[in-house]
């Protein structure tokens, strides 16, 4: 597989199933559904409700003592909100070139002032030579803005996950520089179910400062959180970017609910679990195929290279991305699993393009 990923090429067929486009697709989990029914009772708005209570009491308990968090409407919000938190607009973030606060979320890291530096990726990743490299050329320069944050992906958008020793380097690596690091985790369960971590060991225990912690792409309706988790990061400071950036819910209850179902219970591992399994499932079909490669996924996402012609019966039955070519011309076709993956949907795709 290449270590360069051009803006995907979307296909979208009348009568495509769509299910292997994005975990996006699937539609949210019976759990969320029966919180959310629970929770629609009068409640105290703007956060002021027992639920949104027992999130934050959640979060402190997952993330540990001293972890604070908002929920927000979606990813990009999480991460503009986390981002604002550790930059200003004359400083800079560092990231991959690959992340999707760079490459996915449009203007409105511009809109909220956040200037990113993106660097060359390794497989979707950081590592402590890219943010020294940053720091030897930017660092005191008045012609360049100030580094002051890292943020990383976890899943990356090239459906790697860092382990835990790259994430421990490079969470010390950053504070050395005197910067935070903050995480993307719009996938968050997947890489931890992958690393045979709970949520805290993931984030929290490696050195993550401020976590964008995802929930809708793992089987919530939607509902995502900014998490505060250490000191480098004032608390004070989110509620009103918060509202600044519109992330403020009058119905919070509703946001809060989700996600103490998702992560105040084991939902959030079984989602992620089925759907790394299903992933390993795909991709170990498709690898039987002739002229198909495709690495072994770390998590929920599988990148295939294949045939033109592989690629042009797959798009008869299914919505899928190109995700750029292999270093021989082939096509690679991003399919991803979510919770509800099941084996008979990967036989199905697996039948499509078996001979």
């Amino acid at each position: 597989m290449p270590n360069n990923m051009t803006t995907p090429q979307r296909f979208t067929v009348p009568g495509t199933d769509p299910h292997f486009a994005s975990d996006n697709i699937a539609g949210a989990h019976p759990e969320i559904m029966a919180a959310l029914a629970d929770a629609n009772t009068d409640a105290a708005a703007y956060g002021g409700d027992p639920i949104t209570e027992d999130f934050h009491q959640m979060i402190d308990t997952v993330f540990g003592t001293g972890a604070y968090g908002f929920p927000v409407f979606n990813g990009t919000g999480a991460n503009i909100v986390a981002l604002q938190a550790v930059s200003h607009p004359h400083s800079s973030v560092i990231c991959a070139d690959t992340a999707h606060v760079y490459t996915s979320e449009s203007s409105a890291p511009v809109r909220a002032g956040i200037s990113l530096k993106p660097q060359p990726h390794r497989n979707g990743k950081l590592d402590p030579a890219d943010v020294e490299a940053v720091l030897a050329s930017d660092l005191g320069n008045p012609q360049s803005t100030q580094p002051t944050a890292v943020s990383i992906s976890q899943v990356t958008e090239m459906g790697t996950v860092y382990t835990v020793a790259e994430m421990t380097a490079l969470c010390n690596a950053v504070h050395e520089a005197g910067l935070a690091i903050h995480m993307d985790g719009a996938r968050l369960a997947q890489a931890a179910a992958a690393l045979g971590l709970d949520l805290h060991g993931a984030t929290t225990a490696l050195g993550v400062d401020i976590l964008s912690l995802g929930a809708t792409k793992n089987g919530a309706l939607g509902a995502d959180a900014v998490v505060v988790l250490s000191n480098r990061v004032q608390q004070a400071a989110l509620a009103p970017i918060i509202k600044y950036t519109t992330q403020l819910s009058s119905k919070t209850s509703f946001l809060s609910a989700q996600l103490n179902a998702m992560f105040g219970t084991s939902l959030w591992h079984r989602n992620a679990t089925t759907a790394n399994t299903a992933a390993q499932q795909l991709a170990h079909g498709l690898a039987a195929i002739q002229d198909v490669e495709v690495p072994t996924p770390d998590a929920t996402t599988v990148l295939a290279a294949m045939p033109e012609t592989l690629v042009a019966r797959l798009h008869e039955h299914y919505v899928a991305h190109l995700w750029g070519h292999d270093a021989t011309g082939r096509p690679i076709v991003r399919l991803v699993c979510s919770w509800a993956t099941t084996p008979q949907k990967v036989d199905e795709l697996l039948q499509v393009l078996s001979p």
